[in-house]
């Protein structure tokens, strides 16, 4: 999934190219680097909203932390 991202965020830091066949028409539609910022900033929203309606069974399987309370004695120095 990380690779999909930098994929849509690789033309936003690379020199665009002039593609044009022999014809002189354009190959490709480029994409707006807007577009791609919205995309990614909706990618994240996605992934945190997700990540909040299945934080119970998450938390069943292990892989997030509870609400429970630290011990003062592992905080003291």
């Amino acid at each position: 999934m990380l690779y999909a991202l930098l994929a849509l965020m690789s033309p936003l830091w690379s020199e665009p190219r002039d593609r044009t066949n022999p014809k002189g028409e354009a190959t490709y539609a480029s994409v707006s680097r807007f577009l791609l910022v919205v995309a990614a900033a909706l990618f994240a929203v996605l992934s945190i909203l997700l990540f909040d309606l299945h934080r119970d069974e998450l938390h069943a399987l292990g892989l997030v932390g509870g609400a429970e309370p630290i011990s003062a004695v592992f905080m003291s120095p």
